[in-house]
């Protein structure tokens, strides 16, 4: 029986220079070999290599199909949209990072709140005085009737 072995990961050239391939990616679950990039990134639903979201088993015909997928047209860009996308999330140039600095001065905003709030109950628990107001609602002033 044949199966996948991780040997495939490197393509060794013949000075001796070796190339790990990133985009492969094996499912020992599925006993399947996928594309990453492909799988991440294509508008097609099949290549030169398998069906993308089912995978490669045929493990006897593995070796002419790796290069040929790997000069696929649709896997060149797909490799090179997805090497776009990793370089702007680590420099953070995506909406996402966008979204996530907006997500996290909310999140110090509202612990600032909440600091305030268990500081204020914390006071008052110390001095043993009771809680009481007369609005439910954040910076409105309350009247004190006397």
């Amino acid at each position: 029986m044949r199966h996948f072995s991780s040997k495939w990961y490197e393509k060794i050239y013949s000075n001796g220079e070796k190339f790990v391939r990133t985009w492969m990616q094996y499912s020992n679950k599925k006993d399947y070999l996928f594309c990453f990039c492909c799988l991440l990134l294509s508008t097609t639903k099949t290549n030169n290599f398998s069906e993308i979201y089912k995978g490669f088993c045929d493990w006897k015909k593995l070796n002419p199909r790796i290069p040929d997928h790997k000069n696929s047209i649709e896997h060149q860009r797909c490799y090179s949209d997805w090497k776009t996308l990793e370089k702007n999330l680590k420099e953070g140039k995506t909406l996402d990072s966008d979204l996530q600095r907006v997500i996290s001065g909310e999140m110090k905003k509202w612990r600032d709140i909440l600091k305030v709030i268990v500081d204020a109950i914390l006071f008052c628990s110390k001095n043993n005085l009771t809680l009481r107001g007369t609005t439910e609602y954040i910076g409105q002033q309350t009247v004190a009737f006397f």
